[in-house]
This record gives C-alpha cells, sequence and structure tokens, in this order.
C-alpha cells in the first residue's frame, strides 16, 4: 500500500513533522485500547482539506487541512476520527464487498481520494477502477456517526476539548460549500459535514463539557504547522500573511515570528532569520528545541562550529527531540565525525521508523566507512520507499552478497527482496 500511495503524492518527510504527528497518533490508541494494526501516521504535502485512512492503520492528514487548524486538539481530534474509522473495519467493509478487487487496485483508488478532485485525482482513480473493480469507498451516514462519537470519547478520555471536533467541522462545511459541484461524489468520503456539526453538537450539550479557551499557546502544534508550511510554500506564499497577523494582533502564541525566521532563511536573510527566532527564543526559554532550529541558521550559514555547540545543548537539555538529533547527525557527518553520525541516525531510525530520509544518509556514511553491505541495505529501502522496484531488488541483492551471514540485516534485507518481488506480482 505504502509503495503505491508514494508513487502518487509526495510525503513530508521531515524529522519533527513525523516525530510529532507519530506521537500525537499514539497518544489517540493509548485511549482506544488494544488495536490489530502498528498504526502509522504521514502528513501529505497536498493543499487540499483532506485526511483519510487506508487499510491496516496508514493514516494520512494533508497540508491543506494542518493550515486551516487553530490548534492542536482540532488536529487530535481529526486523527481520533480517522483511527475510528480502522479500528471500526469502515473502509476494510467496504473493500471486502468490492469485486475483482487487489491491493494495487484499493492503493490507486485511496491514492486518488487522497489527492482530493482534480483532474490527477480522477485520473488516478480511473485506473484503479479501469481493473474491473466496483467499489463504493464513501462512508455512510452510520460510518460517521459511529466514527465521530468514538472520536468524541476518546478526546474526552484524552482530556482534550472535543469542542475543537465542531470547530473543524464547521471549517469543512465552509469548504465544501466553495467547492461544491467541483468534486466528483466518489471522491466525498466524509460527506455532509452539516449533519455531522448536528450530532456533535447534541454530543457537547449532553455531555455538559464547556468549551475552554483554545486561544492558548499550543507551542508544539505551531511550531509544527509553520514547519510543514515552510517546507511546501515559498515565502512569498507565507510572508506577508504572518507579517499581516502580527500587525493586527492575531498572533496570540508569538508564533508568527516563527514562521518569518523560517521565512528569512529560506531567503537566505539570515540575520532577520537569527533576529525573528531571538524573539521566539526569548519568549519561550524552556523550549531546547528553538536552539536546534537556531543551529539550522549557523549551519546554512557555514558555522558548524558554532551549530554543533548549540545542537550538542539542546540535545542535552531534550534526548528525545528527533528534529535536533537528526540536525547533530547532520552537522557531525558535515564535521567528518561519521561514526557517532552513523550511531544517531541508527538511534533515529528505531525511533521513528517512517522518517524514510535516515535511509539515504545511513547508505552514504556506510558507504564512506566501506560498508558497501549495509550501504547497499538502506539504498534497497530507500528505493522501496520511493517506488523503484527494480532499483530496490538490485541493492537488496547486493546487501544479501556482502553483508556477513550473522548480521542481523541480512535477514531484512531477503524478507524486504521477497516483499518486493511479491508486489511485482499484484
Amino acid at each position: 500500500m505504502m509503495s503505491e500511495v508514494r508513487k502518487a503524492f509526495k510525503l513530508v518527510d521531515e524529522p519533527d513533522v513525523v516525530q510529532y504527528i507519530s506521537e500525537l497518533g499514539r497518544e489517540v490508541l493509548k485511549v482506544a485500547g488494544p488495536q490489530f494494526f502498528d498504526y502509522q501516521f504521514f502528513v501529505i504535502d497536498d493543499k487540499e482539506f483532506n485526511a483519510f485512512a487506508a487499510p491496516s492503520g496508514l493514516i494520512f492528514m494533508h497540508s491543506g487541512l494542518i493550515d486551516h487548524m487553530d490548534n492542536e486538539d482540532e488536529l487530535v481530534g481529526v486523527l481520533a476520527h480517522e483511527c475510528a474509522h480502522v479500528a471500526n473495519r469502515h473502509i476494510a467493509d467496504r473493500i471486502d464487498k468490492a469485486t475483482k478487487v487487489n491491493i494495487g487496485t484499493v492503493a490507486l483508488v485511496l491514492a486518488g481520494i487522497a489527492m482530493g478532485g482534480g483532474p490527477m485525482s480522477e485520473a488516478v482513480i480511473a485506473g484503479g477502477l479501469a481493473t474491473g473493480a466496483s467499489m463504493n469507498l464513501k462512508f455512510s451516514r452510520a460510518n460517521e456517526e459511529e466514527a465521530d462519537r468514538m472520536a468524541f470519547t476518546w478526546m474526552t478520555a484524552m482530556g482534550r476539548d472535543p469542542w475543537a471536533m465542531l470547530s473543524m467541522l464547521s471549517k469543512m462545511r465552509r469548504i465544501s460549500i466553495l467547492k461544491m459541484g467541483k468534486v466528483p461524489p466518489y471522491l466525498l468520503t466524509h460527506p455532509d459535514p452539516a449533519m455531522r456539526m448536528g450530532y456533535v453538537q447534541d454530543l457537547l450539550s449532553s455531555s455538559g463539557i464547556i468549551e475552554t479557551d483554545r486561544g492558548r499557546k499550543d507551542f508544539s502544534f505551531h511550531r509544527i504547522r509553520y514547519r510543514i508550511l515552510s517546507t511546501i510554500k515559498s515565502p512569498a506564499e507565507i510572508m506577508p500573511r504572518l507579517r499581516q497577523q502580527i500587525r493586527q494582533g492575531k498572533d496570540p502564541s508569538f508564533m508568527a515570528h516563527y514562521g518569518l525566521a523560517l521565512g528569512s532563511l529560506e531567503e537566505g536573510n539570515f540575520s532577520s532569520a537569527e533576529k525573528y527566532l531571538q524573539e521566539v527564543i526569548d519568549h519561550y526559554p524552556d523550549k531546547p528545541v528553538l536552539l536546534a532550529d537556531l543551529a539550522v541558521i549557523f549551519s546554512r550559514q557555514g558555522n558548524h562550529a558554532k551549530a554543533l555547540s548549540l545542537l550538542e545543548e539542546a540535545r542535552k537539555a531534550d534526548r528525545d527531540d528527533a528534529f535536533t538529533g537528526y540536525h547533530l547527525a547532520r552537522t557531525l557527518e558535515q564535521e567528518g565525525k561519521i561514526d557517532r553520525a552513523i550511531e544517531l541516525y541508527e538511534e533515529l531510525l528505531r525511533r521513528i521508523p517512517a522518517f524514510g530520509r535516515l535511509h539515504y544518509h545511513l547508505s552514504q556514511n556506510y558507504a564512506t566507512r566501506g560498508l558497501l553491505g549495509k550501504s547497499h541495505y538502506h539504498t534497497g529501502v530507500l528505493s522501496f520507499l520511493e517506488g523503484n522496484t527494480e532499483n530496490a531488488k538490485y541493492h537488496l541483492n547486493e546487501a544479501i552478497k556482502k553483508l556477513p551471514a550473522d548480521d542481523p540485516l541480512k535477514v531484512k534485507a531477503r524478507e524486504m527482496l521477497g516483499n518486493v518481488e511479491k508486489l511485482e506480482k499484484l
């Protein structure tokens, strides 16, 4: 499934984004109880207001959806809703009822849905359905209500504000009205937001839960939101909006300044980037990840010694932060400290396996150390993630030849090669 999905669109493959969305997802699953799948959570580089779940616990959030969010509870509410669809087997039930369906067909149709409409989306879906599959992936009213009720229960158990579900449905309703008639019916996997708003409002009224002040800081959410936007948009697209927010006093979290720092960095204006970021650091002196952000600015200027000092300080304060660990590993690599860089990359891979770019760095560094078997293995995995099965097979075969008999990677290489060969037969 992931092999097909990665061919269809681009994922936001950044260490802090992957870690953040995965940790929020695990927070939902903690109250959801035992599940049949190992869920994985991803952010898609796409402007559409959309989120979807695929079979076996793959959850996808669009960057366009996150752009419209105001706080972390709104994001958690959407994650909970999508997890509820998987937990209740809503998608699997529709696939079970379909005819002539294989994994490639399902992946293509879901990839089309993920695109949210438009010519490319319709072409992908048409390609999937051309095999003769008869699929209706639109959730029923009962499916949506069941997912919303379950998400509401989970949000309450998590101590989250379930009113955020209502605010997201309100945004969905406004956007669906604007797009009415432009999106084919088979793409409307989450239909009728107005109807959903009705029974979510009833749940809120009967629960007696009072709406909280969602203008609270939510530092991590706003940092990740601006990190995503700076990754997928140009400074010219986002910086005027941020400056207007600051002028109008609509920046309660103070994180629009952070967005301006990222935009200035992308423009190569290092002094402005440092100035804006220092203002954020002064506002949040207890957030060590901001030191890592500052280190990136110095690294871009070629001052690796200063960057390394800041990253070591940030990692000492928060050893588990993936963004800090990743940029520390990159800086060590630039300074020629390959063994420690490899150690950090391997540690990150164990903690956030969904961060695919780690395989590129490991492949390069193992090649530098002359460990060609390990290098081929990670190149093979990366090729597989990028949908290049021929390249994956070549490098995995080379890894099997070159790895020592007792190396655990040899077993993993054989397993992955088997999976690639199975995929080619679907």
